[in-house]
């Protein structure tokens, strides 16, 4: 299951078949007039053709993904008799149980021969990771349907995505857990609350859009939208591609964010790592810097104390010279440390 929309004239279904994308429409369960302008005659003889047909097609389905044709239970508590049979013969019934497989054993695993670029098999890789994370969107969760719900529509989607779904069993067969049981996680209503029916705080009750948008957005998205009561987001087509330039609703720019901003964020870590990198890099230049400048300074000090050091001898020469030539003597040395030795005359 790929993407499925609810429109007017019924449900459309894209599912990915051998690498095909097959879509189709299933009408919404209403009563039924029976045109005065169409011939079934020609019609029954295009169902002759056709049905015999997809039963081929089934049988090779059922046998590339190692399933018997007719489709068996294989759930082992299932009684060989005319109840069961007649359980089975409902499709919605057929939905909610594991099927047999022909052979029950474990998934070799494929050696890799890789066809084509490095891009061409990151693609398929990618591509076939994406298709299984969407086999199991709900793969950890149980679902309860209300009897106001469409379970057929419900119980296809959600079991082709890796949920468990079941319903009162009043309401028919195919029902493997109850309103009670502590297992479920999402709870699908179409109505408000029941006032004699007390909510299970472990679990969400949300309106059956919010399945659909979920499969469409190929993520679990938000529940708080989807509350019974709640003003639903548009429903929006996944079939209606818009070109460059067209108007886009704000619903699905909003779908698109969150991939978007993944995206981004995953740029920001790798620049951010980079940009860590060179700060690093940077930092072990200034210390070698600073030890550089710290050693070179030593050497200077050093160097200015020595020449203090003969500056006092000279000025202990020239005490029994004059006052006058002694004043001009220390202006000149003054003059010369200042010009010399900044650093000196701030100690002075």
């Amino acid at each position: 299951m790929s993407t499925v929309y609810c429109g007017i004239q019924g449900f459309y279904f894209e599912a990915d078949i051998c690498g095909e994308p097959v879509r189709w429409r299933v009408p919404h369960a209403r009563a039924y007039e029976r045109p005065q302008d169409v011939d079934f005659r020609i019609i029954g003889t295009h169902v002759e053709l056709y049905c015999p047909l997809l039963g081929f097609i089934n049988f090779r389905l059922f046998a590339l993904a190692g399933l018997h044709y007719p489709p068996l239970p294989a759930v082992q508590n299932v009684p060989d008799d005319g109840s069961a049979t007649a359980e089975m013969d409902d499709r919605i019934a057929a939905l909610t149980l594991p099927l047999r497989s022909q052979v029950e054993d474990d998934e070799a695993e494929v050696d890799d021969f890789p066809v084509g670029g490095t891009s061409v098999v990151e693609r398929q890789k990618a591509e076939q990771e994406e298709t299984k994370r969407i086999e199991n969107l709900f793969g950890e969760f149980k679902f309860f349907l209300q009897r106001e719900i469409d379970r057929e529509q419900l119980t296809f989607v959600i079991r082709s995505c890796g949920g468990a779904v079941s319903w009162d069993r009043t309401l028919g067969p195919g029902s493997t857990y109850q309103e009670s049981d502590e297992r479920i996680t999402h709870q699908i209503v179409d109505r408000g609350a029941h006032p004699t029916k007390p909510r299970v705080v472990s679990r969400y009750y949300l309106q059956p859009q919010w399945v659909f948008d979920c499969v469409n957005a190929k993520r679990l998205v938000p529940p708080e939208k989807y509350f019974p009561g709640v003003q639903l987001p548009p429903h929006l087509s996944p079939f209606v591609e818009e070109a460059p330039g067209e108007y886009v609703p704000p619903e699905k720019m909003q779908l698109d964010t969150p991939f978007s901003m993944a995206k981004q964020k995953s740029d920001s870590e790798s620049e951010a790592s980079d940009d860590d990198e060179l700060e690093s890099d940077t930092e072990v230049r200034e210390v070698e810097t600073d030890e550089n400048s710290s050693s070179d300074n030593s050497e200077q000090t050093d160097e200015d104390v020595k020449v203090a050091k003969r500056s006092a001898q000279n000025a202990g020469t020239v005490e029994t010279l004059s006052k006058r030539q002694m004043k001009m003597k220390e202006k000149e040395m003054k003059r010369y440390l200042t010009n010399s030795f900044p650093c000196l005359v701030l100690l002075m």
